[in-house]
């Protein structure tokens, strides 16, 4: 396992050094120390499989919004924080369930409910359940 692991950054490098040198060829760049940076960033941040790190995720606070919210409302916060769901509390700020960019397609738009007069709670998903690893 250890020897496939070593062939394939081995691979993968080779694989940068030729597309580096086909750039030098075709816009005239000298490949500079610059530019080996930004390809050693690149393949640590990103790995050998594609894969991102969790740092570099970027995990922000969850969106919260209360249940009784407009789906215009939740739709203008969801876009202004640029994500695809949110968790929604009730009047004890305790979760009471998540509304996905697939719940608004599916359960909103679909069905040509009305944005400013149906609230969250009617479309949101209940009952989601919370799975707690110990080791």
């Amino acid at each position: 396992m250890a020897s496939q692991g070593g062939s394939s950054r081995r691979s993968l490098s080779l694989t940068n050094t030729s597309l580096q040198d086909k750039k030098k060829s075709s816009d005239g760049s000298n490949g500079g120390p610059e530019s080996a940076r930004k390809s050693f960033s690149a393949s640590r941040s990103v790995g050998l499989t594609g894969e991102r790190t969790v740092k570099r995720l970027r995990l922000s606070k969850a969106l919260t919004v209360p249940e009784n919210t407009s789906i215009q409302e939740a739709c203008r916060r969801m876009a202004a924080r640029r994500v695809d769901a949110l968790l929604l509390t009730d009047s004890n700020a305790l979760l009471c369930g998540i509304l996905t960019d697939k719940d608004i397609a599916t359960r909103v738009i679909s069905r040509e409910l009305n944005l400013e007069d149906t609230l969250v709670s009617k479309v949101m998903t209940r009952n989601q359940f919370l799975l707690f690893l110990t080791l």
